[in-house]
């Protein structure tokens, strides 16, 4: 009997497995709805708005900009400083139909950019030049291109910019003059709405009139017109209303302002409020849907405080707000993104899924990277609610997986296992695996199940087999290198392999690799993806050149195949996961492409496809048809049945123009650049206004009359220079092409002409001409003279520039001293000069002698230890300085080292050699050094000198490498006398030098030298 009850249970839940699914969480829960942002300054953005060109307008805390897609353009009044050209604070934007926008201020009163001359105009205010301008909160665009002006203190006002006259409107409420306008409409059928601080008035038939049906007065903060002529508006209060008849219909009480409405797709309404976004139903009024910032979602709104809604030209729904800037929203009717659930318990917490099944009941099995398999609502309309997690004893990730089609039961590799399992979880046995991760597994018609690891191909004969077995190739060798693509001809009855080692096909006991045709190779020989359509043929994936073809066979039976992303340009792997939908397009996580129009489009966020890094060898089929990926940080729904291939061509246009380099405004920017004369470079800025994924754009551009070949760049450089120009006329060509292409070129077309000066006219030539015949002969003699002249100037700066050369090249570049190249020019005759008067009189006078000092900074190596070299270098330039001042002009301070310093001191007495180095080392003494950073060190130096010629009775005795071998052998007596102070000779007698002092006690006791060291004098 027990038996029997287990077995009722069993069945019970095999059953209930497989029966349809019920879903645990509303669908819209499921499914992301996704914005990408704009930075903008303090993410502030007050209002927004679309003028005819294309550009969004943006007014931030900042000023006005203008947004092609790639940057805010700041649109400024002319003005010497940034607060002169600043608009302030604008809370108004109106487009009008001419192409002008036109811009409510703060206290500037009505302005409008004009387009064809790239410049802000002002328009003034009712008020004239009376009193102060109030500011303006509203503005509207009638049909007749009347603008409605609607202010705080000042009232309503019409706007006629052909007499450039402000028309005051008597606006009242309940008898009173209401002079607090917030918002208004300008409606198809000509009428005027104007919501104030009490509630809504209505022009008609050249009156206004109250609306009923306020109830209690509140400010109407925001108006909008429907798609089927209704009027909208929201309230201070947090009441959403439609006007119907002559009266208002409340639909909600929100009890938060409701700040901005717009209409989405007809019969959706965006509400923007204090605290966030609504999704409203037109026709019943029921709230679709709740938006509000959540810090876990990366892509979901910013910020909660909504100033403005905009609908784009392309349909796009843009938002701005207080705290939340600028976004976009990302959406694309067949794409949608399943993110991770709310709840913490939830299989689908952390959404990183990397293998996905669906099973016969519609259910949709995906395993995550935390080990459990979370069990999805697959059916149409369930949007992919989360069930519960399915039964499986083991938490270890499950790697690939595939349901029997016979029983129902699931095989799985997980872990380096192979499991088989029933419907219900029960596992009934597994075998184990070799080969690393498991990245394909495919079920059989006969039973067999194979699987593509991370190293080989493997094969169970059958569920009551022993062991899994390698599979090798038809010559005996087995398939090393990872398997990344499986799929069976069920037709044929053969395998096609993709993987590491290339494309192989044959029965399961001969497959063999496919050999190419030379001519129609593939781009790489590595396979990613495998698709066989249903017309038969085959599709393949590489990592280099994306989608190919297998096209044909040539008469050696090769394959040839078309290199399909290569021709529309595409970077890399077209996606790995491919798919046929039902209108024989090809389909991965990245790409779509139609072989019948030959195009190719790629999605991505953008299009509201933001679910992380895609992973390959996860994705499937649901049952609509509808085709999901996984990701790691969501699922992809890819509605195919509703995505129609892009034909839409990014609006192209010119947003700036420059001359020499200047900021430049055309008298009509649309039609024609007229330059002034004397103008050498024409610089243009041009964009592509595809605001969901400028970074595709391509564009090519050249300057017909300059340049003849197009020179293509991406967005980072669409702001080019031509020149130099001759006067002269000139088209400025552009292309934009997005990518992948598809043929969908934009082109643009902008005649520029250059005026010529005075002597560039025809007339001028002529004349010139003439006088040149007449003067040739004065012009050849001033010319001469001229040349002559130039000749010597020439040579004068040459010289000139020869010795500043020479001088750079003759000193150190960190302190300024002179360099050893220096000394090596100069000693020579300095050499000569004394042995001359040495050699010429016993007694050549006083001052006639030279002194060499050898100085060398103490510990210099623990300064570039402890403070680093840049301390060190602060050091050695402040000891030049230093040493300037105790030396003179005529001597040679020469860098003779890293930290040692040679000085040469002509015209001097040896016997001043010790009060010199004293001084020396004094000046190095005296103060600390400064080394950045508010540090201060104290350095000491010691100095070893010699004087020239060392015995004035045999002056070539100790020529000038000997003295400096006995300065050197001097400055180590000097560090060896414990630092900071000096060891030198001033003359010796006798002593050759061979028999140069080596250390300081030789120094101390040799009697042929006149030794001086610092504290002492040692006489002989």
């Amino acid at each position: 009997m027990s038996s029997m009850r287990l077995h009722a249970l069993g069945l019970a839940c095999l059953m209930l497995l497989l029966s349809p699914p019920t879903a645990q969480a509303r669908p819209a829960e499921s499914l992301e709805v996704q914005f990408r942002s704009v930075a903008v300054p303090e993410s502030t953005v007050p209002m927004i708005a679309q003028d005819q060109a294309g550009f969004i307008w943006v007014a931030t805390s900042k000023g006005l900009t203008r947004y092609d897609g790639y940057r805010l353009r700041p649109i400024e009044r002319e003005g010497s400083t940034r607060a002169q050209r600043s608009l302030g604070w604008v809370r108004a934007l109106a487009p009008a139909r001419d192409g002008r926008m036109w811009i409510g201020t703060e206290f500037m009163g009505l302005m409008a950019y004009n387009p064809q001359r790239d410049e802000v105009q002002a328009h003034g205010s009712a008020m004239g030049s009376a009193g102060p301008k109030a500011p303006i909160r509203a503005l509207a665009e009638d049909s007749t291109g009347a603008v409605w002006v609607g202010t705080v203190g000042q009232g309503l006002s019409r706007y006629l910019p052909a007499k450039r006259a402000f028309e005051p409107q008597d606006l009242r409420w309940q008898g009173e003059p209401e002079s607090r306008v917030l918002a208004l409409c300008a409606a198809r059928d000509g009428s005027v709405w104007a919501g104030h601080w009490r509630g809504l008035s209505r022009l008609r038939e050249g009156k206004w009139e109250s609306i009923t049906g306020m109830g209690k007065d509140s400010p109407v903060l925001t108006l909008a017109e429907a798609s089927d002529g209704r009027i909208w508006l929201g309230t201070q209060d947090g009441r959403l209303g439609v006007v119907e008849g002559a009266q208002i219909r409340w639909v909600h009480t929100l009890k938060l302002p409701v700040q901005a409405l717009a209409e989405d797709e007809p019969g959706r309404l965006w509400v923007g409020t204090k605290a966030g976004l609504l999704w409203v139903d037109m026709a019943s009024g029921a709230i679709e849907l709740k938006l509000r910032h959540d810090p876990r979602h990366r892509t979901g709104l910013a910020g909660n405080d909504i100033s403005a809604l905009l609908k784009d030209s392309s349909g796009a729904m843009w938002l701005s707000g207080y705290g939340l800037g600028l976004q976009r929203h990302q959406r694309h009717p067949a794409l949608a993104v399943r993110g991770p659930d709310a709840e913490p318990s939830s299989p689908l917490a952390e959404i990183d899924v990397r293998s996905l099944l669906v099973l016969k009941n519609g259910e949709v099995l995906a395993p995550t990277q935390r080990g459990p398999i979370a069990r999805l609502d697959g059916r149409p309309g369930a949007e992919l609610a989360t069930l519960g997690a399915w039964p499986r004893e083991r938490d270890t990730v499950v790697e690939a997986l595939a349901q029997d089609a016979s029983d129902g039961s699931l095989w799985m590799a997980s872990a380096g296992r192979l499991e088989h399992r029933r419907a219900d979880g029960r596992l009934l046995r597994d075998w184990p695996l070799d080969g690393g991760r498991a990245q394909r597994l495919l079920l059989r018609s006969g039973g067999e199940v194979w699987l593509g690891m991370q190293e080989g191909l493997y094969r169970l004969p059958g569920a009551r087999a022993s062991a899994v077995e390698r599979v090798h190739l038809a010559d005996g060798a087995p398939l090393h290198g990872g398997i990344y693509a499986l799929i069976e001809d069920t037709d044929k009855g053969q395998l096609w392999v993709g993987g590491q080692q290339g494309l192989f096909r044959g029965r399961p006991d001969q497959l063999a690799p496919v050999i190419q045709s030379p001519r129609n190779t593939l781009g790489s020989p590595i396979i990613m993806g495998l698709l066989l359509t249903r017309d038969g043929k085959l599709w393949v994936d590489t990592p280099a050149s994306g989608l190919h073809l297998l096209f044909d066979w040539d008469e050696q039976g090769r394959a040839r195949f078309e290199r399909i992303g290569e021709r529309h340009g595409t970077e890399g792997v077209f996606g790995g996961n491919l798919h046929e939908d039902g209108q024989g397009r090809i389909w991965s996580q990245l790409n779509v492409y139609d072989p019948k129009s030959d195009q190719l489009d790629s999605i991505g966020p953008a299009d509201g496809a933001d679910f992380g890094t895609f992973w390959f060898f996860a994705s499937t089929t649901l049952p609509d048809g509808s085709l999901l990926f996984g990701g790691s940080r969501g699922l992809l729904r890819v509605q195919t049945e509703r995505y129609a291939m892009d034909s839409g061509k990014p609006p192209l246009v010119v947003s700036a123009v420059r001359a020499d380099g200047q900021p430049f405004h055309p008298e009509n920017l649309q039609r024609e650049v007229v330059l002034p004369a004397g103008t050498r470079t024409l610089g243009v800025e041009f964009a592509g206004l595809d605001y969901a994924d400028p970074g595709r754009l391509r564009y090519q551009y050249r300057l017909l009359g300059l340049d003849a070949p197009w020179t293509q760049v991406d967005g980072s450089a669409r702001s080019p220079s031509f020149g130099p120009l001759k006067p002269g006329h000139y088209t400025l060509q552009v292309r934009v092409t997005p990518q992948p292409s598809g043929g969908r070129m934009s082109e643009l077309e902008l005649p520029v002409e250059l005026l010529p000066l005075w002597w560039q006219t025809i007339w001028a030539q002529l004349a010139g001409v003439a006088l040149l015949a007449l003067a040739v002969a004065g012009w050849i003699r001033w010319r001469t003279r001229q040349l002559r002249r130039r000749e010597a100037e020439l040579q004068a700066l040459v010289d000139e520039r020869t010795a500043e050369l020479r001088e750079a090249s003759l000193t150190d570049t960190l302190t300024g001293l002179r360099n050893r190249r220096y000394l090596e020019l100069r000693l020579q005759d300095d050499l000569r000069l004394c042995l001359r008067r040495f050699e010429a009189s016993s007694q050549p006078g006083a001052d006639k002698d030279l002194l060499l000092m050898l100085l060398d900074l103490d510990h210099f190596k623990r300064i570039n230890d402890a403070h680093g070299h840049a301390a060190g270098d602060a050091v050695l330039v402040e000891l030049a300085e230093r040493l300037r001042r105790v030396f003179r002009d005529t001597d040679s301070l020469v860098r003779w080292g890293g930290e040692e310093v040679l000085v040469l001191v002509r015209e001097t007495s040896r016997e001043d050699a010790a009060e010199l180095a004293a001084r020396a080392c004094f000046a190095v003494r005296e103060q600390p050094f400064e080394i950045g950073g508010g540090q201060q060190l104290s350095v000491t130096t010691s100095i070893g000198f010699a004087a020239f010629p060392l015995d004035p009775s045999q002056p070539r005795l100790w020529d000038w490498q000997a003295c400096l071998g006995l300065a050197d052998s001097a400055l180590y007596a000097a560090k060896s006398n414990g630092r900071d102070g000096y060891v030198g000779a001033t003359s010796a007698d006798g002593l050759a030098p061979t028999d140069l002092p080596r250390d300081l006690e030789a120094w101390r006791v040799e009697q042929r030298l006149n030794v001086r060291i610092s504290g002492k004098t040692v006489m002989r």
